[in-house]
């Protein structure tokens, strides 16, 4: 019931004067409008709106474990740089790692956390096998060893050229405090953007799927009325770091808002996996 009101209500918000209605991609259609809808279309997401309570269930568990284990993943690395900074060996810093990112069978590592919830999710029936599918295939990409993986992504912050960060870490450690300061906050910012536009789909998707209007760039990127948009936040955590001018040459502002479009175009790139197109009834 309360579903029928939302959508009611919002039809009727989105009534043009000349009593045209505008409508959004509905139920197990494309986000993108190409198959039904011709409001709030999501040009560059790729994947369909939820055709069942269930399946939104489903890809909101997905598409926030996974942004818990990415965010995980980059703290494990954060924490191993730091070691290494203080002199930790590669050895004793890398098995610290490792066990922070994939485990040693004790569940509290992000792999590990990852892999229950995606086997929680099985046994509860809710999901169509497409979205465990996927789901396993964006987990085994970025706990892979490819130059997608976030071991090979790492050097993208701890870019500094010094010693080898080791193990299989790419990126190098840092020689000074404040490029480390500098390089753990871009880190962190990033983390944030990533979870930041993740909600932005997950709301987008909710909202078509009882037919209400939603402005997901707007949230994902910059909000020309209230500035709070997912990369409007991150935009200003880059100037008060800048502004510090403790930034080493390889984390200027250039390279800073190229790995802001990064990630905004991994969250968009992905979100078929999470959001799958074709599920059952």
């Amino acid at each position: 019931m309360k579903a029928l009101l939302a959508m009611a209500v919002g039809s009727f918000l989105l009534a043009t004067a000349a009593g045209v209605q505008a409508t959004t991609p509905g139920p197990g259609q494309h986000f993108d409008c190409s198959d039904g809808g011709d409001s709030s279309c999501a040009a560059d997401d790729p994947g369909c709106v939820s055709n069942t309570p269930d399946h939104e269930k489903c890809s909101r568990a997905i598409g926030r474990g996974i942004a818990k284990a990415i965010l995980g993943v980059m703290k494990c690395h954060i924490t191993q740089v730091t070691k290494r900074f203080q002199g930790a060996s590669v050895t004793g810093a890398g098995n610290s790692e490792e066990n922070c990112e994939e485990g040693n069978g004790n569940g509290h590592s992000a792999k590990e956390k990852l892999d229950d919830l995606l086997a929680a999710l099985a046994a509860s029936g809710r999901c169509d096998p497409a979205q465990l599918s996927a789901a396993s295939a964006r987990e085994a990409e970025l706990f892979g060893t490819g130059p997608t993986s976030l071991d090979a992504r790492n050097g993208s912050f701890f870019c500094d050229p010094g010693d080898a960060i080791g193990d299989d870490d790419s990126g190098s450690v840092p020689a000074s405090y404040n490029v480390l300061k500098c390089e753990v906050a871009v880190s962190k910012n990033v983390q944030r953007l990533y979870k930041y536009a993740t909600k932005c789909h997950e709301k987008m998707n909710h909202a078509f799927a009882i037919g209400v209007d939603f402005d997901e760039e707007a949230c994902e990127e910059t909000d020309s009325i209230s500035h709070k948009g997912a990369l409007d936040k991150y935009n200003q955590q880059r100037d008060k770091l800048v502004a510090l001018g403790i930034c080493p040459s390889c984390l200027d502002a250039a390279t800073i808002d190229a790995l802001a479009a990064a990630t905004l175009a991994e969250v968009d790139g992905n979100n078929d996996g999470v959001f799958p197109c074709g599920l059952a009834p």
